[in-house]
């Protein structure tokens, strides 16, 4: 039997960064993501470097229909899917009074909405397999209620308690579920600039797209629930248990006040 591994926003940065590992694993690929060059760029490196399959799905996530239409496509191609990696999202930092509708809108439909669905639409299959593996990113931000990314840091508390959950409701069946939260990740401009705003801090917690998919994929395969790249971040998260709450809010409002000023 021919399995999958389908990533979502795989045409650039951490997307990209788990196709390119899972192929060079020899795992045939789904490549989803906006409508994009870069998406078929990104398909044809793969088919040059390696022996695997890969088809590509051009799709806005945020799209209502978007989740049921990515679900479709692969039963009407007989594309059996075993690993699904939900890694498609949106960052940004902004003030949150002055950001339009659209910029909190979208972060909801995009890290939230469409994670979920395409977990509910996928689990029922993914349970008749042997053994098949859910992989959803997310973000340290996820134990922090950070200012200025008020939405975003939110929205990736969420997919931290909803993997958690989900991984709890499918035990004892063939699916784990594993929930990868790193710090920065060096992507494009935009997460340069967000990491460099941090100073040696910013740099010394954060990874490439390359190194994270390798730590993520390893850690899943282990059937590990919550991984967190990098020494330094999981003694950041020690930290938090030591620092009270009103400081550890006034040491994250000056921090990234510092992205809205490079934003």
């Amino acid at each position: 039997m021919e399995t999958y591994t389908l990533i979502t926003g795989s045409s650039q940065g951490i997307g990209k960064g788990y196709a390119m590992e899972f192929a060079k694993r020899g795992y045939n690929v789904l490549l989803v993501a906006l409508p994009d060059s870069k998406l078929e760029e990104t398909a044809t490196e793969i088919k040059e470097k390696y022996q695997v399959k890969v088809a590509i799905l051009p799709i806005d996530l945020a799209e209502k229909d978007a989740p049921q239409n990515v679900y479709n496509w692969c039963k009407e191609n007989d594309y059996i899917v075993d690993i699904l990696v939900n890694n498609a999202g949106v960052a940004g930092t902004t003030i949150f009074e002055e950001s339009p509708l659209d910029y909190s809108d979208m972060r909801i439909q995009v890290n939230i909405r469409a994670l979920v669905l395409l977990c509910r639409l996928f689990i029922p299959d993914l349970k008749k397999l042997p053994k098949a593996y859910i992989l959803n990113t997310g973000s340290l931000s996820a134990y922090y209620s950070i200012p200025y990314k008020s939405v975003y840091s939110a929205s990736k508390a969420f997919v931290l308690t909803f993997s958690k959950a989900i991984r709890d409701e499918l035990h004892g069946s063939s699916v784990s579920v594993s929930v990868v939260n790193p710090n920065g990740v060096y992507t494009n401009d935009g997460t340069f600039g967000r990491i460099n705003a941090h100073g040696a801090k910013g740099r010394l917690t954060a990874t490439t797209a390359e190194q994270l998919a390798v730590i993520a994929i390893d850690e899943m395969f282990k059937g590990k629930g919550v991984i967190i790249p990098k020494f330094v971040n999981k003694f950041l998260l020690f930290l938090q248990k030591l620092i009270p709450a009103k400081l550890e809010q006034s040491i994250l409002r000056k921090e990234f006040m510092k992205e809205v000023k490079v934003s």
